[in-house]
């Protein structure tokens, strides 16, 4: 169960108020522009599941897990990108030319 906690930990998951005194499943939490990301690691099974956007999903590979949460970044970034663009644009209407 460590794996998966120094894993969450790494990918920027928040550890659930008093998941170290629970004895049983672990809750980890993540915020992004899609909306909060919940990982519970379970005592019984090795894996973990995810909550996002509506959807349950349970990854007991860390390639899979990685590759989910790895779609939520390029989410983020293409976000940002339209805002640069728009922000761009916004700056040379404004430009008397």
């Amino acid at each position: 169960m460590s794996m998966y906690r120094s894993y969450l930990l790494s990918q920027n998951f928040y550890a659930k108020k008093g998941n170290e005194k629970a004895k049983g499943e672990k809750v980890y939490l993540r915020h992004d522009l899609s909306g909060p990301i919940y990982a519970i690691v379970p005592p019984e099974r090795r894996g973990v599941k995810i909550i996002a956007n509506g959807q349950k999903y349970f990854f007991n590979n860390f390639d899979k897990l990685d590759a989910f949460l790895t779609k939520f970044g390029h989410q983020k970034d293409y976000f940002q990108k339209i805002l640069r663009r728009k922000d761009f644009s916004n700056s040379l209407r404004k430009l008397d030319i």
